[in-house]
C-alpha cells in the first residue's frame, strides 16, 4: 500500500539537498524515480520512505538529518496541513488538526494527545503491521512538534521531557538543544511530555476563517484516500499469519502488532473480544471456506489451521458447526446452525 504522500519526500529530497547532496544522487540510492516527484498525487510505500530517510542522512553525513530538517522546513512544504496548523487558534488545536489530518501527509503513524492531570503527552504511533519507522523519521516528527511550538506559541518553548523509543545515536548535541535536559532514549514511546496548560497558549498566526476553509479541504482529502484497517482486522490477519506455524501464541501476535502481549491483551478486551474468540471465529471461517472451496484433504486443512492433532480439529469444527467437517462438506457448505462469527478474511486477501 502506498502510504506517504510526494510532499514528505519532496521535503527530505529539499533537506538534502541544502547539505550538499545532489537529488539525483539521492534519488537513485533510494530507488524512487525522479518523475515521481513532479506528481502532485504520488504516494509512497512506507519502505521506501524508511530507505530515503536513511540514504539522505548517509549521503548528507549527518546523524541529526531528521532533526535539522524540523527546524529550517518552510510552512507550506506539506501543503495545507503545514497552513492549516499554523493558523490554528492555540497550539492545542494545532496539535489537534495535525492529529485529525495526518493521514493526507502519511497514512499509518499517527499523533495520539493524552491529558494525565496537568501533563500532556504527545506521542508518536507507528504503524502496528510495519517495520519500525527509520529513526530520523521519529525525530524529524517530534522536533516537528517542538518547533510548532516555538514559532506559533513560545520562542523559548522546551519539553518537559522527550522519549524515544530507538538507542541515542553517537552525538546527542542537537537533540539536547532542541528537546533539552529531559531527553531519553531506549524508551517504551516515542513522545513528548509538556505542561498541559500550554496547550492554551494562543498562537501568533491565528487565522480562524483560513482554518475553517483549510479544514474543509483537508477533510476532502482524507475522504479520498483509502480507509484504513482497524485494529480488530489488523489483529485478524496477525492471527492468520501466525497458523501457518501452529497454534498462535500471544507473545508472535503482538510482536507482529508491534505492542507488547499485555497491551495486546487490554486491547482486545477494551474491544470487547479475546485472542482465543478472534482465534475460534477465523479457524471457523476459513475452516467453513476451505470445506467448501477446496479439495484439500481434511487432515490438511487442520494442519493450516495450526491444529497439532486432526481430532482437535473435529471436535472444534463440531463445536462450532454442530456437524463434522466430513459432513459439512457433503452438505455443499450449508451448516445446520451459524457459524462463530468472524469478519476476518482468508490470509491471502487480509490487509496487514
Amino acid at each position: 500500500m502506498s502510504d506517504i504522500s510526494v510532499k514528505v519526500f519532496q521535503a527530505v529530497v529539499a533537506g538534502a539537498a541544502a547539505g550538499g547532496v545532489a537529488p539525483a544522487e539521492l534519488l537513485a540510492a533510494a530507488g524512487v524515480d525522479p518523475g515521481d516527484l513532479a506528481d502532485p498525487d504520488m504516494r509512497f510505500p512506507r519502505a521506501i520512505e524508511a530507505r530515503l530517510w536513511s540514504e539522505a542522512a548517509r549521503l548528507a553525513r549527518d546523524d541529526s538529518f531528521g532533526l535539522r530538517l524540523a527546524q529550517r522546513l518552510p510552512v507550506g512544504s506539506l501543503g495545507a496541513l503545514g497552513f492549516a496548523v499554523r493558523s490554528s487558534a492555540t497550539l492545542g488545536e494545532a496539535y489537534a488538526r495535525a492529529a485529525r489530518y495526518l493521514r493526507v501527509v502519511a497514512i499509518g503513524p499517527s499523533l495520539e494527545i493524552q491529558i494525565d492531570g496537568d501533563v500532556a503527552r504527545l506521542r508518536h504511533e507507528p504503524p502496528r503491521s510495519s517495520p519500525a519507522p527509520s529513526r530520523h523519521a521519529v525525530e524529524f516528527f517530534l522536533g516537528n512538534l517542538v518547533v510548532l511550538a516555538r514559532r506559533g506559541a513560545d520562542p523559548a518553548f522546551t519539553p518537559r521531557a522527550a522519549r524515544f523509543r530507538h538507542t541515542a545515536p553517537a552525538r546527542v548535541d542537537e537533540h539536547r538543544r532542541l528537546f533539552g535536559a529531559g531527553l531519553r532514549f531506549g524508551e517504551a514511546h516515542d513522545e513528548l511530555v509538556l505542561e498541559r496548560a500550554f496547550l492554551a497558549r494562543p498562537q501568533a498566526h491565528a487565522e480562524p476563517l483560513l482554518c475553517e476553509v483549510l479544514d474543509q479541504h483537508l477533510a476532502s482529502l482524507a475522504a479520498a484516500l483509502p480507509a484504513e484497517a482497524s485494529f480488530l482486522e489488523r489483529a485478524r490477519a496477525a492471527i492468520a499469519a501466525e497458523l501457518a506455524h501452529g497454534e498462535p501464541a500471544l507473545p508472535a501476535i503482538a510482536a507482529r502488532l508491534r505492542m507488547s502481549p499485555r497491551s495486546l491483551q487490554r486491547r482486545l478486551k477494551e474491544e470487547g473480544t479475546s485472542l482465543s474468540s478472534l482465534l475460534d471465529a477465523l479457524r471457523a471461517d476459513l475452516a467453513a471456506r476451505y470445506l467448501s472451496e477446496s479439495r484439500d484433504a481434511i487432515s490438511e486443512i487442520a494442519f493450516l489451521l495450526g491444529f497439532s492433532e486432526v481430532s482437535t480439529f473435529h471436535r472444534a469444527f463440531k463445536r462450532w458447526t454442530g456437524v463434522t467437517p466430513a459432513a459439512y462438506r457433503r452438505g455443499a457448505g450449508r451448516p445446520p446452525r451459524e457459524l462463530p462469527r468472524a469478519a476476518a478474511r482468508h490470509p491471502s486477501n487480509s490487509t496487514s
